[in-house]
C-alpha cells in the first residue's frame, strides 16, 4: 500500500501546483505542463484529472482578485486505500479521496473514489466513481465500464488513514469494509 499511498501524495501534489498555477494567466504554460503530467496517470477511457487550457481559462477580473486572495491550497485529502484481487486485472485499489484544493477548514468530506491498478509496471487510474448522494451509492464517473464499485473482487486488505469529517454519508463508507 506504501507505493500506492506515495502514487497519491505525488499526483496530489502536482495537482496542488497546477491549481496555483491556474489562477496566473502568464503560467499557462507551467498549467499545461502540469496537467499533462497528470493525466498519464489515468487509462483513455477515462475523463482527464485535469484540463488542457489553449487560452487562459478565467476572466480578466479573476485574474486581479485571486492576486489579493491569499488562502493556500491544499491537496486532496486520503481517507483510506482498499486493495482487491480482481479477475481482470489482479490488484486493484479503491482510492477514497476528498475534492481538491479542499481548504483547510473542519469540513472533509469524501467525493471520490478512483480505482487503481497495475499498467505495464506504471501505476493508472482505471476508474472513478463519485457519490450520488440522492440515492445514497457511488454513480460511475469514467474508466473501465466493466468494474463495478461493489464488485471489485476478493477484498484483501484495508488501510484507514483519515476520517470524513461533517459527511454522515462519506463516514458510513470510510467504516465500510469496501
Amino acid at each position: 500500500m506504501e507505493r500506492i499511498k506515495e502514487f497519491f501524495r505525488s499526483l496530489f501534489e502536482k495537482e496542488k501546483e497546477a491549481i496555483y498555477y491556474s489562477g496566473y494567466k502568464e503560467k499557462l504554460d507551467e498549467y499545461n505542463s502540469l496537467v499533462k503530467e497528470l493525466n498519464k496517470n489515468v487509462v483513455n477511457e477515462m475523463p482527464p484529472l485535469m484540463r488542457l487550457h489553449e487560452t487562459p481559462p478565467y476572466s480578466e477580473r479573476f485574474y486581479k482578485e485571486i492576486k489579493e486572495f491569499d488562502e493556500p491550497i491544499t491537496p486532496r485529502h486520503l481517507y483510506k486505500i482498499t486493495h482487491y484481487q480482481n479477475g481482470t486485472y489482479g490488484d486493484l485499489w479503491a482510492c477514497f479521496v476528498s475534492v481538491d484544493n479542499p481548504g483547510i477548514g473542519q469540513t472533509k468530506i469524501l467525493h471520490s473514489c478512483f480505482i487503481v491498478t497495475l499498467i505495464d509496471d506504471d501505476l493508472k487510474i482505471v476508474a472513478q466513481f463519485n457519490p450520488d448522494r440522492d440515492t445514497g451509492k457511488w454513480a460511475f464517473v469514467g474508466g473501465d465500464r466493466e468494474l463495478k464499485m461493489y464488485k471489485l473482487g476478493k477484498l484483501l486488505s484495508i488501510e484507514r488513514y483519515l476520517e470524513p469529517v461533517n459527511d454522515d454519508w462519506g463516514i458510513e463508507q470510510y467504516n465500510k469494509d469496501i
